[in-house]
């Protein structure tokens, strides 16, 4: 059985489809019983989704209204 360091050794190439039968078995068994993985596993694609679509936007200095959602976003996640 793969371990859950083997799980994030393995990520990529489970995304792009290129584990073998086996390997892919064992990665889709493990995230089944393994609560941590599958969260790194969804938390990993969020962020791979979020780099192709900041690469797919042109260029731009961001608005001050943007900034100051963002900034707001962040304090309501975490109130210190």
């Amino acid at each position: 059985m793969l371990s859950c360091n083997d799980i994030c050794e393995n990520a990529t190439h489970h995304l792009e489809g290129e584990l073998g039968l086996l390997t892919r078995l064992q990665f889709w068994f493990h995230l089944m019983i393994c609560k941590a993985c599958r969260q790194f596993l969804r938390q990993f694609q969020t962020t791979i989704g979020t780099a192709q679509m900041l690469d797919s936007q042109p260029e731009q200095e961001p608005t001050d209204a943007e900034i100051d959602a963002l900034v707001q976003r962040l304090r309501e996640a975490d109130p210190r």
